[in-house]
């Protein structure tokens, strides 16, 4: 009779709209992030499933015998395409696409209990990849929402006698996810942190950063000047300096092998003298993950900060790349005097490749062999820029021949690399030492959050020479040309798509200021949130802990603190929930204890752990004429009171009182 009974009825028809609902929900920002082709085919899948189920009739699979194999022939081509596509079957990427395909597969499937719970899983699973890219304040309510949609349809599920109407099942789901919020609270507060990841990550966990790259060539940070995402965030601790002063520091390149500029090694592991005047600057940077190990800086940083070490040009590292956002302090000075580490730099700081750039050379040797000192040189070069008809673009003409010659003599048109890789080569070929520096320039305040935004699109390069007496000069060659960039920033020179100016705010002054206060609202809000819950590691939680005497507290404390704390929690939920549910007199019970007591006058008692099967089956065996009627009412209660099929209690009660056993 246990067969009977055992959840392996297919799922109704509602609650297979709300699973496939949540599936969707929960695949639908991958879109951003695979293969259209991966998406559309888990949305023909699950489309396929539910055409089936309206129809009221079995799959075409199922209906004729021919076709069985054609589910198995389709999961083999889209695995086949993941394998194509991405070149592995694991991995963030791949694996997060071979889950979405199995998630649509399982759903075609879904004809039992079991089917039906797996597939819940599965898209509980698919809300956590959807972490693996953002983990944004938009995104976790979105999937808020995705968990509870899925947690409706298992409550839809265990409701075939639909009992309570579609908003009074989300809204339960919804109740119990607040109900979890304490738990979870406590969980995410309490929970030992540690600095490495608790298993080995793919090496494409933390692949798709945009950001200063290892390499300069023309075009590469013009590219980014159309990117609104953010680099990091920068909180003073005193007054903001002049727009003009932010030179953030990134990574130093003296190589130009012809086509483009990348870092020159060294052997020497110490970093340049530096003499500052004046008092230093105070702040803290938040940066975003860059899979890179170069860190930024005002220049010029006092120390590197801990842990990372500064290098012989004065670039900042850090020990291992930046594949989460890290926050760090550090102090800088405006006005300083940076050395040579050593003569070897100085003359790294003179290469050229043989046979490139002829004309270049040939225009800086005529500069020096009129004997003019390195300063009037590096004027002479500024004023070509100023005085000729060179143009700063966003959308810098394609090089196909010596890009230096054909920018400096042919096209006069680029970006601040153009500008800062010709200049190098001039002043190289004109005998003065100098290298590119790379990094971002400005940002945008907020005065919501009190902070310095700085934006993929103020990345920047410029220049440094070396002059006796002076050491190493900063030198931007695109103030020369154009000015503007430096003194108010690339924001002015971007068209108001990038900046992130709605289209309808174009016209008013008013609404974009509104426009503009909000969206520095959205930013301070996420940054908040960044803070306090996305880098909520070791040692966020280690100042939290402290406020409460525990900043010494170990893995081993912690872990005690957290289970007694969930405990009571547990335990003062239950003792709310109990309460808060008055018992009623359920008629189904009522009437099941009564034919209970009719078969205990001829002496078959219940067994007070003995459910209603096994009782049924023990009491038929004893009374095998009693028996079809006793299997019948065991039925109709368990139909009545588990099932919430209340047209059965009639049947039931007439039953019931029918029901007249003797010994």
């Amino acid at each position: 009779m246990q067969e009977k009974f055992k959840d392996n009825q297919p799922p109704g028809t509602e609650a297979l709209c709300w699973l496939c609902g949540g599936l969707v929900l929960c695949i639908l920002p991958h879109i951003q992030h695979m293969p259209l082709w991966i998406v559309t085919a888990a949305m023909a899948l699950i489309l396929w499933r539910l055409g089936g189920e309206f129809r009221h009739r079995p799959l075409p699979v199922r209906r004729l015998p021919s076709l069985r194999h054609v589910p198995a022939l389709i999961a083999v081509a889209g695995f086949t395409g993941v394998f194509s596509h991405y070149h592995t079957l694991v991995g963030r990427e791949a694996g997060t696409a071979m889950l979405v395909l199995l998630a649509g597969f399982k759903i075609l499937e879904t004809r039992s209990g079991r089917d039906f719970y797996v597939s819940v899983f599965l898209g509980y699973f698919i809300i956590v990849t959807n972490f693996f890219y953002t983990q944004s304040i938009a995104t976790a309510l979105y999937m808020i929402v995705t968990v509870a949609a899925l947690t409706t349809a298992l409550i839809t599920h265990n409701d075939p006698g639909q009992s309570c109407t579609p908003v009074e099942r989300f809204r339960l789901a919804g109740s119990m996810l607040i109900q979890a919020v304490p738990v979870l609270l406590v969980l995410f507060l309490l929970f030992p942190r540690i600095s490495d990841p608790l298993w080995g990550l793919p090496r494409d966990a933390h692949s798709g950063h945009m950001g200063i790259s290892n390499r300069m060539e023309p075009g590469s940070i013009s590219q980014l000047s159309q990117s609104g995402e953010v680099a990091f965030r920068v909180e003073f601790k005193g007054p903001l300096p002049e727009r003009t002063k932010l030179y953030w520091r990134g990574p130093v390149f003296g190589y130009d092998d012809g086509r483009s500029w990348s870092r020159v090694g060294a052997n020497n592991p110490e970093a340049a003298p530096l003499t500052a005047s004046g008092a230093p600057l105070h702040y803290t940077i938040t940066l975003e993950p860059t899979n890179q190990r170069w860190l930024f800086a005002l220049e010029m940083p006092e120390q590197p900060p801990e842990p990372g070490y500064i290098s012989y040009d004065y670039q900042l590292y850090a020990r291992e790349p930046v594949q989460e956002r890290i926050r760090y302090e550090l102090a800088s000075h405006i006005d300083y005097q940076l050395d040579a580490s050593s003569p070897a730099e100085l003359q790294r700081a003179l290469q050229l490749p043989l046979g490139a750039h002829p004309q270049a050379k040939h225009l800086a040797r005529t500069w020096r062999e009129t004997g003019a000192e390195p300063a009037a040189i590096i004027q002479r070069a500024l004023l070509m820029f100023n005085k000729e008809n060179f143009y700063y673009t966003l959308t810098p003409p394609l090089l196909a021949g010596d890009n230096v010659d054909e920018f400096l003599f042919g096209t006069r048109q680029g970006f601040c690399e153009h500008y800062a890789g010709a200049f190098v080569v001039l002043m190289r070929a004109a005998g003065i030492p100098a290298r590119v520096i790379t990094g971002y320039q400005g940002g945008e305040f907020n005065p919501v959050g009190n902070y310095l935004i700085v934006y993929q699109r103020d990345a920047h390069a410029w220049a440094e020479v070396w002059l006796d007496q002076r050491g190493w000069v900063r030198v931007d060659p695109t103030s020369a040309v154009a000015p503007e960039r430096v003194q108010e920033g690339i924001r002015d020179a971007l068209p108001e798509t990038i900046r992130g100016i709605a289209l309808v705010f174009g016209g008013d002054r008013l609404s974009r200021d509104l426009w503009q206060n909000l969206r520095h609202t959205w930013d301070a809000a996420n940054n908040q949130w960044n803070q306090w819950v996305i880098s909520y590691g070791p040692q966020r939680q280690t100042l939290f802990l402290e406020k409460f005497g525990l900043g010494d507290a170990d893995f081993r404390i912690l872990t005690l603190i957290l289970a007694g704390i969930v405990g009571v929690l547990m335990i003062a939920l239950t003792f709310w929930l109990m309460r808060a549910y008055t018992p009623v007199r359920d008629p189904a019970r009522l009437l099941y204890d009564r034919f209970c007591r009719k078969l205990a006058r001829i002496g078959m008692h219940r067994l007070p752990s003995e459910g209603p099967v096994d009782f049924a089956r023990r009491a038929g065996k004893r009374y095998k004429k009693l028996y079809e009627e006793i299997d019948k009412i065991t039925r109709l209660y368990i139909l009545a009171r588990y099932a919430s099929q209340n047209r059965q209690l009639a049947m039931l009660r007439q039953r019931v009182q029918k029901f007249k056993p003797r010994k």
